[in-house]
C-alpha cells in the first residue's frame, strides 16, 4: 500500500528490527500517518503492517546507493506536494551515514539529529567517558585499546573480570571473526589476548573499549531516553528499569523487560552531559546500578531511540510527538504530551509519572525472571495488566502478523533456554 497523496508528512524510517517497526507505529498512533521503512531485507516484524510501506533495498554497505535511493524516494514522495518528509535511523551506522552525508540530504529531509561531529563527540565511547571524566559523572573504570598497544601496561590498572566492547558500533558491524559478539567479557588476560588478536586481524581499527565490570544482574541494568529541543535544552527525561535482557549473541545486552520509573539523578547528569554536546532531539543512555556504592554508572550515550524504546509510548509518552513538535512545528501536532504522563522536576526536566511494564516476551516466559526487586515489580504490574508489548497492536489485522507473533514467541523460550539470563 503507497503513501496516500493526502498524508500531510511522512517519516522515512531505515533499518528492519522492533524499534524500526516501533517508531511506524508510534507515527501511526499518533497521527495516522504511514512511514516509509527501508530495510536491507524484509522481514516478519516489518512486514504486512498497517504502519509501514515497505521499501527493501538490499545491503547498506554502499553509503553512495543508500544516499542515491534516498534522493529518489524524496522525489517521488513529493510528486504529491511539497510535504515534509522526515528521516530517521534504527541503528547508530544508520544515525552515522545521515549525519555524514546531511548536506545532500537534507535538501529534501527534515533530519531530527545533531550535526556530525556531535555524535560523533558522544557516540564513541571512549570521547563519551572523557566526557563523563569531566563533568564529574560516575562511570566504571574504563582503557581504550587500538592495534599495537601494549596490552599489559594498558590492563594493568584494571581489575579483571572485565567487559569488552567497540567505541564505534557502527565500525564494529564489518569487523568479521570466530566468536565475535556485541559484548565480550573477559575473566582473564589470556582471554583478552587472544580477543585483541582477533580484533587486530578482522580490520577493526577503531577503539576498543576495556571497562571494569560493574556486579549485578540484569535487574540492576538502567536506560533513559531523552529529548533535547533545537536550543539543546533537554525537557523529558525517560527512566526506566531493566527487569531481563537478551542473551543470545547476535542480541546481547538488548532489554526484553522494562519497568517505568523516575530517577532524579540519572536524568540531571544525562541532561547535563547532553546539553553540554549541545544536542538535539533523542539520545538514549545506558546504564548499571552498582549496589557497591549506590551509584548509578553511566555506560554509553546512542545517538538515537533505543530498539525497545516503546516502555516511553506505554507510560504515555510517545516519542513521535516530540519529533514532529519540535522539528515539524506545532501545526502538525494540535495535542500534546499527556500531562498525567509526566511529572516536572526542579531542574525543568519531564519525567515518566506513570509505572508500566514493557515487554517483547510471552507473560509465561517472563514470569520466570521475576525473582529480582525489579522483577517483583514487574510481577505487581503484570498482575494488575499494566503491561505492554509493541507487538500486540489492534489495527494489525493481516493474518501473517499473527502467525509471526505466535512464532516470534515460541522463538524467545528457544533463546532463553539455550542462553539463560546471567544472575551476577
Amino acid at each position: 500500500m503507497a503513501i496516500e497523496a493526502t498524508q500531510r508528512f511522512v517519516p522515512v524510517i531505515l533499518g528492519g528490527d522492533i524499534g524500526t517497526y516501533t517508531l511506524a507505529r508510534e507515527f501511526y498512533e499518533a497521527y495516522q500517518v504511514r512511514s516509509v521503512v527501508l530495510p536491507a531485507a524484509g522481514n516478519g516484524v516489518i512486514e504486512h503492517s498497517v504502519a509501514i510501506d515497505l521499501r527493501p533495498i538490499g545491503s547498506m554497505a554502499d553509503e553512495e546507493r543508500v544516499v542515491e535511493s534516498l534522493l529518489a524516494l524524496a522525489d517521488e514522495l513529493k510528486t504529491a506536494g511539497d510535504r515534509p518528509l522526515m528521516l530517521f535511523g534504527s541503528l547508530d551506522f544508520h544515525i552515522m551515514l545521515i549525519a555524514k552525508h546531511r548536506a545532500r540530504l537534507e535538501e529534501h529531509f527534515v533530519i531530527p539529529y545533531p550535526e556530525l561531529d556531535i555524535i560523533e563527540a558522544a557516540a564513541l565511547k571512549e570521547n563519551f567517558y572523557a566526557l563523563a571524566d569531566r563533568l564529574g559523572i560516575a562511570h566504571p573504570r574504563t582503557a581504550v585499546y587500538r592495534p599495537g598497544a601494549d596490552l599489559e601496561a594498558l590492563a594493568g590498572g584494571l581489575t579483571f573480570p572485565l567487559i569488552g566492547k567497540p567505541s564505534s558500533s557502527a565500525n564494529w558491524i564489518a569487523a568479521k571473526f570466530e566468536g565475535k559478539q556485541k559484548i565480550h567479557t573477559l575473566e582473564t588476560f589470556a582471554q583478552l589476548r587472544e580477543l585483541t588478536a582477533k580484533i587486530d586481524a578482522s580490520g577493526y581499527d577503531s577503539g576498543y573499549i576495556l571497562q571494569e565490570y560493574v556486579p549485578g544482574g540484569d535487574d540492576a541494568m538502567r536506560l533513559c531516553t531523552y529529548f533535547a529541543t533545537n536550543e539543546s535544552k533537554v525537557i523529558f527525561a525517560g527512566y526506566g528499569e531493566v527487569v531481563i535482557e537478551e542473551h543470545a549473541p547476535l542480541v546481547l545486552g538488548n532489554s526484553a523487560a522494562i519497568v517505568t520509573g523516575r530517577n532524579d539523578q540519572m536524568a540531571a547528569d544525562g541532561a547535563r552531559m547532553l546539553e553540554e554536546l549541545g544536542w538535539r532531539g533523542i539520545a538514549m543512555i545506558d546504564a548499571k546500578y552498582d549496589h557497591r556504592d549506590g551509584q548509578i554508572k553511566f555506560f554509553e550515550i546512542n545517538p538515537r531511540l533505543g530498539r525497545n524504546h516503546f516502555y516511553l509510548t506505554a507510560a504515555g509518552v510517545n516519542p513521535a510527538r516530540f519529533y514532529v513538535t519540535e522539528f515539524l512545528g506545532a501545526e502538525f501536532d494540535t495535542d500534546s504530551v499527556e500531562t498525567t504522563a509526566v511529572v516536572q522536576t526542579a531542574a525543568g526536566v519531564l519525567q515518566l509519572s506513570r509505572e508500566q511494564l514493557f515487554t517483547v516476551l510471552p507473560h509465561h516466559l517472563l514470569r520466570r525472571f521475576l525473582d529480582s526487586g525489579t522483577g517483583r515489580k514487574a510481577a505487581v504490574l503484570l498482575k494488575a495488566g499494566k503491561v505492554s508489548n509493541p507487538l500486540k497492536f489492534a489495527p494489525e489485522k493481516h493474518p501473517r502478523r499473527r502467525i509471526y507473533l505466535v512464532l516470534n514467541a515460541v522463538n524467545h523460550y528457544v533463546k532463553y533456554k539455550k542462553f539463560p539470563p546471567r544472575s551476577i
